[in-house]
């Protein structure tokens, strides 16, 4: 299988990682015993497969518009961040459960020297893999990818998290593993709460947020031509706004320069989003009086 598309790449790169991060955490929390590297491996091992939901999301929200899609697919890659988010939600919630289980037992003095190099080097390796999908991210506008960037950035955060349960461990306070797994879940669960309402206000046709709004209500007005606007509408398909607006123009002019004024809008509005826009604007003549 090809993956010529940037996000695709980037996609599976965060795969491979999060496969062999996830093993080594494994792998290491059952040798000394610890409930918090278990637990960042399971967050790990979460990566991996939101890393194939977000690439399946891809794939099919770049489909082109067909008779069933006139707007396009885009809205799969808003399900798979989504799916993202939920999973984030889920495993914060069964890694604050087993943290809060184990807060009574005592700690092994082996703990705290692996937690911390474990630690280290997830939180190295998901740091940079963050930066590069959200560069990725941005440049693409793909909210699947954004999602899945900041499950990145989560996991470093949860490996911060283990780091100082580590260095609990070390000076000898048993509960240290225990406090730093439901740190890691309190981690989790605010990044899924967050990702999760995003890809929601997309799902149920939520408009474009104030800042891009409001570039869209200077493009507009910008334009020589343009004597006013109204019944401006915005929302998000994907990777792909859509907007829609009506403005007033001389009603004396001649219809050709009209329809190039709202071609001169539509450029506008499209440069001033960037990525890619649909722009559908509606022409009127200004009312006297």
């Amino acid at each position: 299988m090809v993956f010529a598309e940037a996000g695709e790449r980037i996609g599976v790169i965060g795969a491979l990682v999060n496969l062999g991060l996830s093993g080594l955490k494994f792998a290491a929390g059952i040798l000394v015993g610890s409930v918090a590297l278990v637990a960042d491996g399971l967050h790990s091992l979460s990566d991996l497969l939101t890393d194939l939901v977000v690439i399946v999301g891809m794939r099919l929200g770049r489909r082109p518009p067909d008779k069933t899609h006139p707007y396009g697919h885009g809205k799969f890659e808003t399900l798979a961040g989504s799916l993202v988010s939920l999973v984030l939600v889920g495993v914060g919630v069964e890694i604050g459960l087993r943290a809060f289980a184990t807060l009574g037992e005592p700690g092994s003095s082996e703990l705290g020297p692996a937690m911390m190099a474990v630690a280290l080097v997830s939180l190295g390796i998901k740091e940079i893999l963050y930066h590069a999908t959200a560069r990725v991210a941005s440049a693409v506008k793909s909210p699947a990818l954004r999602a899945n960037a900041w499950h990145h950035r989560s996991d470093a955060l949860s490996s911060l998290a283990v780091l100082f349960g580590g260095i609990a461990s070390a000076l000898g306070y048993s509960a240290g593993d225990g406090v730093a797994g439901i740190a890691v879940a309190a981690v989790i669960l605010a990044s899924g709460g967050k990702l999760l309402w995003d890809s929601f206000y997309e799902l149920v046709e939520g408009r474009l947020k104030g800042p891009e709004e409001g570039a869209i209500v200077r493009a507009i007005e910008r334009v020589p031509g343009v004597v006013g606007w109204h019944n401006l509408r915005s929302r998000r398909v994907g990777r792909q706004a859509f907007v829609d607006v009506h403005i007033t123009v001389d009603p004396e002019i001649p219809l050709r320069d009209a329809h190039e004024i709202a071609s001169r809008v539509e450029r506008a509005v499209a440069e001033a989003l960037g990525g890619e826009v649909s722009v559908t604007v509606h022409v009127e003549p200004k009312e006297e009086g």
